[in-house]
């Protein structure tokens, strides 16, 4: 959480943090800001300090009612003209005027942490002109791990969208007819035609679209072998077929908010084979033995080891340990979801860090089989002092 930050900045050795960024695209400048603007500003801060943040003349007024930082100040409060012309072009003296607002505000004996993501070219002027650049992985980004109970109540409302549209894209699915190919036929309009993969996107998205919130990546509509590969977003074409798997991972934003979601369900229309069944009770089962075993203080690693024990218990391969294998269970169990659709904490193998209350992460164990298709659950979840709260309400059922 936001009140964190200043630990951790002390616990690494940092006096301060510098940002320069847009807020759109930044998960650390609007976490810390609250304001949306497209074109980088300044954020600087002191250990145990207010922030403040510095911005263009056209941003200035708007950021002074909407961004949670008190401390608004504009370019012009620092001879922005004057500085930026004094470069040997208008880009270097950009990140010249950078250095001067740091230098004026920080000083140059001070550590000014910054993020991995901070320009290059910013950082050799900034050195350039005197001052202490540290680059440092996990500081902002280890408060955002923590949830305050509005970020949790932001991602319930993305959640509850998230299912109502994907279950009225099941129900459509399920009120198909099947051709003699196997082939799902719907009627649009009074006319049959195939139901593929853009029909069912575009349903979803429409109503993710009525509710503010949106598909900024692609949602992923596997069905059949194709699904094997866990990423695989489905042609807009794919036709879907009856008695095959079909996956649905569906992970929107708050177009306001910015926080996300994520889900998934795995469905067959029709009949099921023994082997997606097989593949799906061992999934179902997984994923529950996994979300018994959370609670603040559970490494994640050992989440993952629940996981992948089940599995092979149930006859099938993981890649635990670093096996190779062409089909099973083939990424790790899950992973924390905020301004950022992946985020920490992470719920793998390499993650030997113990989990806190108020985490929000993804359980989402999966199998896959080359000649058959994939088969995934996901729910999301807000980790507790003794177990978590499950923020995923719809129904898990593989035949429709």
């Amino acid at each position: 959480m936001r009140k964190d930050l200043d630990n951790i900045l002390a616990e690494k050795g940092a006096e301060a943090l510098l940002l320069y960024a847009e807020s759109y695209r930044d998960a650390n400048m609007y976490y810390l800001t609250k304001f949306l603007a497209p074109d980088r500003f300044i954020l600087l801060k002191r250990v145990d300090s207010e922030p403040m943040i510095v911005i263009n003349s056209m941003e200035y007024p708007r950021a002074q009612k909407e961004s949670i930082v008190r401390d608004v100040r504009s370019y012009m409060d620092y001879n922005y003209l004057e500085v930026v012309k004094s470069g040997k072009d208008l880009k270097l003296g950009g990140m010249k005027f950078i250095a001067s607002v740091a230098e004026k505000e920080l000083g140059k004996g001070t550590a000014i942490y910054v993020p991995p993501n901070f320009p290059t070219f910013a950082a050799d002027v900034l050195r350039k002109e005197g001052l202490t650049i540290e680059p440092m992985f996990d500081v902002i980004e280890k408060a955002r791990e923590t949830k305050d109970s509005s970020e949790v109540e932001v991602i319930k409302t993305v959640q509850m969208i998230t299912e109502k549209a994907v279950s009225e894209a099941i129900d459509t699915i399920a009120e198909t007819d099947v051709d003699a190919n196997q082939t799902l036929i719907s009627k649009v309009d009074g006319r049959k035609q195939p139901l593929t993969v853009r029909k069912v996107k575009s349903l979803i998205g429409h109503k993710f679209l009525d509710q503010g919130i949106v598909n900024e990546e692609e949602a992923i509509l596997a069905c059949g072998p194709p699904g094997a590969d866990p990423h695989y977003t489905g042609n807009p074409d794919d036709k879907l077929k009856a008695n095959t798997p079909i996956i649905m991972d569906v992970f929107p934003r708050s177009e306001r908010r910015r926080y996300w979601s994520d889900m998934t369900r795995t469905i067959v229309k029709g009949r099921a084979s023994d082997e997606v069944k097989k593949m799906f009770n061992a999934v179902y089962e997984a994923k529950n033995a996994s979300m018994d075993a959370l609670h603040a203080g559970v490494l994640g690693n050992d989440v993952n080891d629940v996981c992948c024990d089940v599995l092979e218990k149930a006859g099938f391969k993981t890649i635990r340990g670093g096996k190779r294998v062409k089909k099973g269970f083939i990424h790790g169990l899950g992973h924390g979801v905020g301004l950022q659709i992946h985020e920490g904490p992470s719920l793998s193998e390499l993650y030997k860090f113990p989990l806190e209350e108020n985490n929000i992460v993804t359980i989402e164990p999966g199998l896959y089989d080359p000649a058959v298709g994939g088969v995934r659950i996901e729910d999301i979840v807000e980790v507790t002092k003794s177990g978590c709260n499950n923020l995923t309400t719809m129904e898990t059922c593989l035949e429709i």
